[in-house]
This record gives structure tokens, C-alpha cells and sequence, in this order.
């Protein structure tokens, strides 16, 4: 399959829809830590959630992407944070965002220096971040699985070896 840019509304959709569950207008949902939500489960204990929305409806802000992702936004206080990647800089990255408005807060980065294969559907670093509260947690592929603090200050990364899988985490032995 060839792989065409996206649409600048292909690449903000990851975010979008995400956020809608927790920037409705009138609503401030809980924190979501990881892919899957606090019990891990995909359920959300909100009662005002949003049903419905598109374009301009229950939305309060947008924030369009540099590239194409597939990560999961996770949400704890006034931060959300996602995994993006960067094929043209050759980097994975973490990126936080306030709550509030979308404005980016700090962006902290791995460089790639090897080929990672993928497919067309699921573009590099699409695993969603977690976190406890203190520390946020990214895994970038080839580059390793990264730790920084809620203010994008690298606390430790780890070498897990190359990622050799079409679908993204089959890492070979060393």
C-alpha cells in the first residue's frame, strides 16, 4: 500500500476525538492515566460527557498534529500528554499540552537513527503514553522506552533492543 500525507484533519483526529470526552464545555472529566483509562477498562465515570459532536459542536479547542499518529492522548491535572512521531527529523517524541487551551507546554524528543518497519494504518510511535502522577512514560520504538517528569526532564531511558515488526513491538534478541 502506498502511503499518502495525511490531511491536516486525518492528523488532528487522533487528538480530537480523545478530547472531546474531556473538554466539553461545561464538564471537566477525571484524569486518564493510560490508553484504556484509570481501571483500564475504556469506561469513563463521567455522567456530562459529550454524546454527540463534530466539527464545531462540544468541541473547545483543536490542535492540529505535525504528522499523522495513532496514540491515545492520556489527561492528568491540567496535562495531556501523546506520542508522536517525527519521520521527517527522524525522532519520537512526547508532547504535553494544557487542558485548558491546547497551547503546547514542552515537547521532549528521541532521535531514530534506525528503520523501524510499519505499515500504512499504524504510523511509528503509536503507543500511547502512561502515567502515575509523577512520571510520564513513553515507549519510542528502536529509540527505547523513555521516563520524564510532569515537566518533560528526561528522569531515565532504557535500550530495549530494535523493533522488527510490520505492526510495530516484536523486538529481536540481542
Amino acid at each position: 500500500m502506498k502511503n499518502h500525507p495525511p490531511s491536516n484533519r486525518r492528523r488532528s483526529l487522533a487528538v480530537i476525538g480523545t478530547m472531546l470526552l474531556f473538554f466539553a464545555p461545561a464538564a471537566r472529566a477525571d484524569d486518564w492515566p493510560a490508553w484504556r483509562g484509570p481501571s483500564g477498562t475504556g469506561v469513563s465515570n463521567e455522567k456530562s460527557a459529550p454524546l454527540e459532536w463534530d466539527a464545531k459542536k462540544n468541541i473547545a479547542w483543536r490542535v492540529l498534529l505535525p504528522e499523522r499518529g495513532n496514540s491515545t492522548p492520556i489527561v492528568f491535572g491540567d496535562k495531556i500528554f501523546l506520542t508522536q512521531s517525527l519521520e521527517q527529523k527522524k525522532q519520537r517524541t512526547l508532547m504535553c499540552f494544557a487542558r485548558s487551551d491546547g497551547k503546547l507546554l514542552w515537547q521532549s524528543s528521541a532521535d531514530i537513527n534506525k528503520a523501524e518497519p510499519t505499515n500504512s494504518q499504524n504510523p511509528h510511535c503509536s503507543a500511547s503514553p502512561v502515567t502515575d502522577g509523577q512520571r510520564v512514560i513513553a515507549l519510542f520504538g528502536s529509540a527505547g522506552l523513555y521516563c520524564y517528569d510532569l515537566d518533560g526532564r528526561e528522569i531515565w531511558h532504557r535500550d530495549l533492543g530494535a523493533v522488527d515488526s510490520w505492526h510495530g513491538w516484536k523486538y529481536k534478541k540481542r
